[in-house]
Formats: structure tokens, sequence, C-alpha cells
């Protein structure tokens, strides 16, 4: 018997374990169950963690189920699928690949096919293979060239690297995994070729059609005969049986190391490159060399006696004898005997020595007591040697037969789901933190009262613990971040151009096109609308889908939009291009804002943000400036309309605007932009009628706001860095540039420095004002005054632009387009009416009215830096968790039900650490009524959870006593042969929470307790609100399970109770309106969490509504139910 269950007595604590035996194993995780108390215990030990398995070397550890290999040690007999080496003896490389990769022996036609993809993909290896090979000294061993080989490879197909592209690419994705697997195989090929040809100094030859594998590999590794050109059919023949044996043997180093690397979900050639390594070293195939080290130690058969006695006396080892698998003859070494008689030895002194010291050992009894005998590695050289290979290169020569194993063990280790190998390790150095010299004095008074070190006792318990370094927040240099920043910088700056570069022409194009100064500044007021209303989408859209596909969508609608303004010659063309123009160049204003938030901290985002608002800070005074440069010469003709944008949700961008505070910050922001442009706006036709200037001359006017604009940005961003570092230093923060500022009054640290400089600006336009209701206005105090105004107000907006990015820093270009949205809004609004305000009411009192509205924003900016600002979350994010036997569990993962059954582990990675939570699990797909009915089933309910020292979620030690009541955890129990959907929410439990008492019946595991649970109501009732974070997956069962528990037969649930519980609960609050706002949260909240869960699952929401053809309505019905 195979199967059976092992008694096991723990003598620390008097407790029988059954550990159940399969397949004459046992689970790891099984006897982790087997705990003591940590009490008097060494910390290291971790005996609360369970019963470890130490076995060094891993000589009786099973790490995967295979249908691949085996070795029958006891029968000398080795099997690959079933099939024997007597059948497989004649079969070609190709037929035995078929057989263990894909699990069957290949047709003709099967085989034809196989061997013409990899002569196909040999023709494909670049020529920078070559290349690289060929660059290193032909001297060089033949490790480092395959790697350099092999790695040359795998850069000219990026691709195939999952982490670079899809970090599930391969698992269960058979049509990626075996088009990864033929480009290997014929890489590996073409690799091993060049290297041999180089190190020999031969001319390559490269792969051809109509050969088959092994003779692709002969001639290009140079093995052919120098009569015929073509590879000897004799070694031909017996390379070709050789490989066989050496295809695939059970779990051996090569196979075990690539795997390691494979359970990190990486490509093959990297898994190849890792089995390389492993493979050159003496104990693997390298064993060949060192045997053959060995034979020319020994030189001659007189000798051999004396060699043995060595070996015995452990003063030597002999390499080639014994093996870990087989304790008897190696089943191998007939058939590579046979081999060589065909390679006829007969002449061959280092055979015959080797002969006579296997002839010697097995007559001793010191070898057949031990079981040592010469295994295939020692007899396995002189293959290689009498085919043509020089020493050195032979395990790359077994690497090329030992490649069918390692792809095939690839392959079902990506198809089978197999586990990240994360063995651990035994602990024996100091646990209770060793004392440099220096600190050792000031410890001895305090170890006089210590207590002895337990694994209750904290790891450096007398010193304060340094915390660990935090990883930086970006990886880039500080230069690089400048580059980056410029670049951003220097496509922003399209946006401002564009409108800047307009002004000095306003009364040309009019006179032009034969339309009033009020008309062309309908055109202004056009371009400022679609300037604030493009990035409600574009800033959405970048968010989602990354910057640079944002980038690319702005300046291919800008570059249209700029051609079709070239050809147009009518006012309403303009009207509509100018439009159009805006959409595609706004967007990259707040992209920059986002770039600039992914880079950098808010620690040293004062200095950074002023970079980044170089192009809409120069522009202003530059773009009048080439526009009066380019009005003499610039035409207008025919133009064209452009598709319509359409970019995913702009209400994310609107959600913001509705938000008090932030609202707020908006408007004081979108205040500022549109007293600023009401201030030049109003410039051209101004200082035309008072000074009687010329085009040329009003671009020139621009250059003192162009200069103070350039000067607010050094000046605002080294100010607010330096508050910055003020406050941090006043509240004792522990911040560093690595840093963000969650913890960190952050609108204090901008406000303080905005308010002032927003006076400036109000008591500049006042003056402005003032001066230009005179009669005759000193023309450089006007000029002045336009600098102070341009300083002012641009340090005071960008200062304004840093706090939205520092208070949306995760979604900052979503946050910017809110802001785009506001100030273009209002810049519109201000250019639209200060011409007719000046025509009606003069210069002074609309000037007079504008600084008054600065005034407003100082009033707006007193009241903000009252209150905090708390940002609206974005969205409930994903709930860390993993089970004991599981990795992390990623949304939409399909997990195996024996995986689910003790309680999950569920981390605070990126929740609040000072907060009380409360978790509910339920099984989403529940059907019975004849699967006429659906149901959601509640399977675990715990209130009073709190983040332990470990980071992770535990019952609350010093919750109410008694203890609120939990509802118990039961293990998923989807049908036989079928999976469930279940799902995990997280809720942030109020301070005041109350159970509510029309829930009482979920208590006890009964379906007709659990059944028909309504999330929603839940939730309304006790309170909790929206969930904080989510996630979900599968849970397939694959043999049936005993009746009994929350399931009834089969694992569906018994018809007990209907698929709408109806439940009367009263909301904790006695407002309808707040109730129904609860309710509505609730459900947007769960809606949110399936939307994250399915942006992060490879398999996304598609897959969570696949359902059977005949369950699809009633599936519907459960999710109309819960909210989802």
């Amino acid at each position: 018997m195979s199967s059976g269950i092992l008694y096991v007595k723990d003598s620390r604590t008097d407790v029988q374990y059954e550990i159940p035996i399969r397949r004459n194993a046992v689970s790891a995780m099984d006897l982790k169950k087997i705990k003591a108390p940590r009490t008097g215990t060494d910390r290291a030990d971790q005996v609360a963690g369970g019963l470890r398995v130490h076995d060094p070397g891993l000589r009786n550890t099973t790490i995967v189920e295979t249908a691949i290999s085996f070795s029958d040690y006891e029968r000398n007999l080795l099997l690959f699928r079933g099939y024997s080496l007597e059948q497989l003896w004649e079969s070609d490389f190709e037929d035995v690949l078929h057989l263990l990769v894909w699990g069957s022996y290949p047709t003709v036609p099967q085989k034809n096919e196989l061997s013409h993809k990899l002569t196909e993909a040999m023709l494909a290896v670049p020529d920078d293979v070559q290349r690289t090979i060929q660059s290193l000294p032909n001297t060089s061993s033949p490790l480092p060239l395959i790697v350099a080989g092999l790695s040359a490879c795998l850069a000219s197909h990026p691709d195939m690297i999952p982490a670079s592209h899809d970090a599930n690419m391969y698992r269960n994705n058979p049509e990626d995994t075996d088009r990864a697997i033929i480009q290997t195989v014929a890489s590996y090929a073409v690799v091993f070729g060049l290297v041999n040809s180089h190190r020999k100094g031969l001319q390559f030859t490269p792969p051809a059609r109509g050969r088959s594998y092994y003779e692709n590999l002969f001639m290009m590794t140079g093995l052919v005969d120098s009569k015929t050109g073509r590879p000897d059919r004799v070694k031909l023949s017996c390379f070709r049986r050789f490989s066989i044996l050496n295809s695939d043997h059970g779990m051996a180093l090569t196979v075990f190391s690539a795997l390691a690397t494979a359970s990190s979900l990486t490509d093959p050639i990297s898994c190849l490159i890792t089995a390389i390594g492993s493979a050159w070293g003496p104990l693997h195939f390298g064993a060949t060399a060192s045997a053959q080290r060995t034979l020319k130690g020994i030189g001659h058969p007189e000798n051999i006696p004396r060699y043995i006695q060595k070996v015995k006396q452990g003063h030597v080892k002999l390499f080639g004898f014994g093996h870990r698998s087989y304790k008897g003859i190696d089943p191998r070494v007939p058939r590579i005997q046979s081999i060589l008689e065909d390679l006829d030895l007969v002449a061959d002194k280092p055979y015959k020595l080797a002969e006579r010291i296997d002839s010697a050992c097995s007559n001793d009894a010191y070898f057949k007591e031990r079981g040592l005998y010469a295994n295939g590695d020692f007899y396995g050289q002189f293959v290689f040697t009498a085919i043509g290979f020089d020493p050195e290169i032979i395990p790359a020569a077994m690497l090329s037969q030992r490649i069918m194993g390692i792809m095939a063990h690839w392959r079902e280790y990506m198809l089978t789901r197999g586990k990240l190998l994360r063995p651990s390790h035994i602990y024996t150095g100091e646990t209770e933190g060793r004392l440099l010299p220096r600190f050792r004095q000031a410890q001895a008074s305090l170890m006089a009262t210590s207590q002895p070190a337990t694994e209750g006792t904290p790891l450096l318990s007398e010193q304060p613990a340094k915390k660990p370094a935090k990883k930086p927040y970006s990886v880039f240099t500080a230069g690089q971040k400048r580059l980056i920043i410029l670049t951003a910088a220097l496509a922003s700056s399209f946006s401002p151009l564009s409108a800047n570069i307009y002004y000095p022409a306003l009364n040309s194009i009019a006179a032009d096109l034969h339309v009033t100064s009020t008309q062309i500044n309908l055109t202004i007021t056009t371009y400022m609308l679609c300037q604030g209303l493009a990035p409600t989408f574009m800033g959405s859209f970048a968010d989602q889908a990354g910057r640079r596909p944002a980038y690319i969508f702005c300046f291919i609608i800008y570059i249209t939009g700029n051609i079709a303004l070239a050809l147009q010659h009518s006012y309403p063309a303009l009207l509509i291009l100018r439009a159009i123009q805006s959409c595609g160049s706004s967007g990259t204003v707040a992209l920059a804002s986002a770039v600039a938030a992914d880079v950098i901290t808010s620690a040293e985002r004062g200095t950074y943000m002023g970079i980044t608002s170089l192009g809409i800070i120069l522009t202003p005074s530059i773009g009048p400036l080439l526009g009066g440069l380019l009005t003499p010469v610039t035409t207008c003709t025919q133009g064209q309309n452009l598709p319509r944008l359409t970019l995913p949700n702009p209400l994310s961008t609107l959600r913001l605007l509705l938000h008090r505070p932030t609202g707020l910050v908006l408007l004081s922001n979108g205040l500022l932009f549109a007293s600023y442009y009401a201030v030049t706006a109003g410039i051209p036709s101004q200082f035309k009628e008072t000074y009687q200037l010329n085009d040329l001359a009003i671009g020139l006017v621009f250059v003192p706001a162009g200069v103070g604009s350039l000067l607010s940005t050094t000046f605002s961003g080294l100010l607010l860095d330096w508050n910055y570092r003020r406050l941090q230093g006043q509240i004792g923060s522990p911040l560093t540039q690595a840093d963000q500022h969650e913890t960190f009054p952050i609108e204090r640290a901008r406000i303080q420095i905005c308010l002032p400089l927003t006076v400036l600006a109000a008591l500049s336009i006042l003056s402005y004002a003032t001066l230009m209701s005179l009669a005759t206005p000193d023309f450089s105090h006007a000029l002045a005054l336009i600098f102070t105004i341009s300083f002012s107000i641009t340090a005071a907006y960008n200062t304004m632009n840093i706090l939205i990015v520092d208070l949306y820093y995760a979604t900052p270009a979503t946050a910017m387009a809110a802001n785009n949205l506001v100030r273009c809004f209002l810049g519109a609004a201000a250019t639209g009416l200060v011409h007719p305000a000046m025509v009606r009411w003069g210069t002074g009192w609309t000037y007079g009215v504008v600084g008054g509205i600065v005034g407003v924003v100082v009033l707006l900016l007193l009241h903000l830096v009252t209150s905090q600002i708390i940002p609206i979350p974005h969205y409930p994010q994903t709930l860390h968790l993993h089970y004991p036997n599981t990795p992390y569990i990623e949304p939409g993962d399909t997990l195996q039900i024996q995986d689910t059954k003790p309680l999950p582990i569920l981390s605070t990675h990126h929740l609040p650490q000072n907060q009380t939570y409360t978790i509910l699990f339920l099984d989403l797909d529940v059907l019975y009524n004849n699967n006429t009915t659906a149901t959601v089933i509640l399977h675990w309910y715990q209130p009073d959870l709190i983040s332990s020292d470990n980071n992770i979620l535990i019952p609350n030690p010093h919750a109410p006593i008694p203890p609120r009541e939990s509802a118990t955890y039961i293990a998923p129990q989807p049908p036989a042969n079928s999976h469930h959907r279940y799902l995990y929410l997280l809720y942030t439990q109020p301070p005041d929470y109350i159970f509510p008492d029309c829930f009482e019946h979920i208590f006890p595991p009964t379906v007709e307790a659990r059944a028909g649970f309504d999330v929603r109501l839940f939730a309304e009732a006790a309170g909790l609100g929206t969930p904080l974070a989510g996630n979900w997956f599968y849970v397939r069962n694959e043999v049936s399970l005993p009746t009994g528990g929350v399931m009834g037969k089969g694992g569906v649930a018994i018809p007990t109770t209907t698929s709408m519980r109806w439940v009367e609960c009263a909301s904790r609050s006695s407002s309808s309106s707040r109730a129904r706002s609860t309710t509505a949260a609730t459900a947007a909240a769960t809606a949110a969490v399936t939307t994250h869960t399915t942006a992060e699952s490879p398999t996304g929401m598609a897959s969570v509504m696949r359902y059977n053809q005949e369950e699809s309505q009633v599936q519907a019905h459960a999710h109309a139910q819960i909210a989802l």
C-alpha cells in the first residue's frame, strides 16, 4: 500500500496527529500543523509556526507531480511517458521531444511538422547572436560563450519575457508555451553550433531545410566527414541513441534548477541559462570532464590498485561511480557500452583503462557493499569524445540532449500552475543581537536586568530597532529626472504657445476675415473651453492606459488641427479648428503634472514642478513675440474638421469638482488663471489704442510677463521646498526625499507660500487698474506692473498646481484634468468678457473687478489653510491575501478546493495601520432548486480586525468583553467538477460599530443561516459604508466532497431558503436620505472593487461574467441582488 495515515505523537505537547500518506509521501504542509508553545524556546526555531522538514540537498523531498519520466532503480528500468528504452531506441530527436513535451508519440505528419518548425526557428535566429559569440575570445570556456549567445537570442525576442510583456503569458497558455519551446530548442542548437565552430576556428555552416534536427546540429558544430562534407552516419546514430538516455533523468539538477527559475513564471531561455550554470559543475555534467582528469591522473593500469586504495581512505574521489538514484547498476551503462562498440574504441587507451577500473571496482567488496558502480557519466564521456567533441564542451553537448526534458518539465510546470519554490532554512546564528565594541559598555548595565531570549522576545530588543531602508520612490537619477521633466515641460508648452502666439495677430486676423474684435475674442473663448474640457477625458485615459499612449493621441490631434488651420480661410473654420487644436494640445499640460507625480516625491516636488511649468510660463511671452514676427507673412486657407475626440470616464474628473475642499482649491486656482488671462487678453487692443503700437511691438510687451513668470518658477520652487523642510522640522517628521506625505500637513506647507503671493497679485492688479485708467499712463510703470502681476500670479498658480498633484499623486492626470477644466472655463469666460467690459465700464473698473476677484481667492485660501483637505479615494484597492498553501492571490486566480481549507492570511499592505476592520467572505454562484434559483452564501464574517506587528490582520485582543461574535469561517465547497467565484470585502469598522440584530441568523454554519445574504443591506444596517478593499478568485473542485456542512449533496445548497432572503433592518441613520446614500455608496464601491480587480486580472470581468449557458440568467439575478 502506498497510501494511508501516519500517526505522529509530539513529545513536546503529548498531542497525536494524523498525517495523510499519499503515494508514499507526506505533505510538508501537513507536518506544519504540528506546533508547540513558543515559551522557553529559541526564537529562531519558530516552533509556533509549525514543524519544519530539514532535508539538506533535497535527498528525500518531492517538489512536483510529473508524468514525464521514471527511474526504477530496483528493476533497473527507465520509463519515458510510460515507454521503455527498448521501445524508443530507434527514435529520432523529434520523436522523443514530441513525446516528452506534448505527451504523445508523434505520427509521421506530426514529426515532419515539428522538424519543419524547428528548422524555420533555427533559420530565424538573428545574426547578432553570431556577432556576440565571435566578439569573445575563442579560448574562452564554452560556459560564458553559450550563456552570451542565449542572452543575445533572448534580447532579440523581448516578447518572450513575461516581466516585460505579460506576467501570466505562459500560465495555462499552451499556444505561447509551445511557441517559446520551439524557439528555445532551435536557439540552443544554433548557439551550440556557433560556440563549437568558434572555439575550433571553423567556418560556421548555417542550418538548412530538409535536414533533421541532429543533422543540422552536426553541420553547425563542424562534425562532418572531411571527404563527404556530411555527418558520419554511425556517429550521428550513436549521438541520437545516446540522447534518448540523456533526454530526462528524473529530477536531475539541470531540471530542478530550471524549475526553480520557472517557478517565478519566467521564459524558457532564462530557465535554460540557469540549467547551463548548474550543468557545468563537477558534480553534474561536469563530472565527465572530472572523470577524464581522473583517468589521466591514473595514467597506467598498474596504478589502479594504489588509486583505489586512496579512494577507500577518502583521500581522493573517483568521479563517475555511484549514483543518487541507482543503488545498483545504472541501467544506462549497458546501452552506452553498446553504443561504444559501434564507435569501435578497441585501440582507445583511456577507454581500456576505464574498463580495467570498472572491473577492479566491481570485484572489490568496498564498492559492492556501498552499491558503487560505474554510472552513465563514467562511460558517457567516451561517446562524446569518439564522436568528435572536445572534453571541455561535453556538458554543452549533453545539454543539447537534456533540453528535451528541461522543456517538458517547464511546460508541465507552467500549465499546471506550479508554485513558487521558496524553501526555508534553520537559523543557527545569534538571536539576541551582537554588539560592536563601542556599544558593549553602554549595554552592560542593561544586560544585568534582561531576561533570556525566547521566541516571544523581539530580536535586538535591547536596542531601538532600526527601520529597514525604504525602497526609493523612483529608480531614476537626479539627472534623468530633470531630463524627463524637461521633456514633459516642452510637450506641455504647445497648449499655451498656441494660445498666446495668436494674440498679436488678433487685429490683423479681424481685418483679414472682416470680423469684429469681439468675434475674434470668441475664438479665444472656444479655445479655452476646449482647453478645459479635453483633459477631463485625457487625464482619465492617461491614468488607466499610461502616459505614452496619451501623449501620442494628443499630438496626433494637435498636428492634424495645425495642418487644417494652415489651410483654412474663413471665420467658421477658424472657430472650429482652433477648438480642435486646443483639444489636442491641452491634454499635455495635465500629462506633464502626471509625469512629475510619477517620478518626484512631495518632498522635492516644489523645484521639479517649477521645471514642469516652464513651458506654460515662458510661452505667454515667447508666443506673442513669435506671433508678432510671423503675422506679416502668414496667410489663411481652407481647413478641415477632425474626428470627434472620445476618451473614457470623464466622470472621475467631475467628481473632484463636487468634493468641497478640493473644489475650493480648483476654484481658487481657476480664478487666479482667469485673472491672468483677463490682464493679458486686454493688452493687444489696450496698448494699441493707448500707445499706438504695431503687432511686433505688442508682442514685445509680453516679454516682461514672460520674464516674471520665468523668475517666479525658480523662486516659488525653492520657497516651497524650504517651507516643506521647515514644517518637517517643526513636527519632527522623519520624511525623506523618498517619501510621500500621507501623514504630513501638505496643504499647510503649500498654502502658506501661496497666500502672500496671491495678496501681492491682488494689489498689483488694483495698481494696474488705477494706472491704466489715467489719460496718459506711464509706459514703463505699465510694463513693471505686468511683470509683477505675471510673477505673483504664476508663482501662486504653480503652488496650487503642486498642491493638487500632492493630494492626488496616485491619479495626477485626472486631478490636473479637473484643474484644467475649471481654469480654462474661467479663463474662457475672462477672455470673452474683458473686452466688452472695458468698452462698457472702462479699463479702471474692469481691472478693479479682476483685482477684487483675486481678493476673493485670498479669502478662500485663508479658509483652506485652517482646514485639512482630504482627497477623494480613487477606488477600493485590492485586498492582498493568501492561504497557507498558496502564493498571494491576484484577482481572477483559480485555486484548488484543498488549498482553501484553513483561514486565509490577510495583509495590511497599502491599508491604514491604525484602523479596525470588518471582513466578509462570499460565494456568489450557488444554485439550487434544480439549478433554477441563484443565491449568495456568506462563508465568513469577522469584525474587530486590526493590523499586527507582522502587517497582517488579526482579531483585536482588546476588543469589547465579551468579544463581538463572528460567523465561523467555512471553506469554499463548489460542486464537484465545477468552480465558483468567491469574493472578499474589507470594510473600515466605525468606532461605535454595533452588529445589526436583524442579521443574527448568520452565526450558525448552516445553509439556513448563511444563504441569501444581502451584502448591500448588511453594510447599510451596520453602518459600514463603502468597502475599503476587495479581492475575488475562482475555486475549482475536481472531485466530489462528502455531504455535510453548508453544502448539500454534490456541493449544491440545500433548498431551504429563498434566493432573496428578506431581512427587515433599520438603517444606522434615521435619515432616509442618508440610508439611500449609504446604499448607493455600497453598491458603487462593490462595483468599484469588481472594476478594479478586472483591470488587474488577466481574465478580467469578461471571465467573471462567463457562466455556463444554462446558468446565465440565474447568475445575472445573483449579480443584481448584490449590486455587482
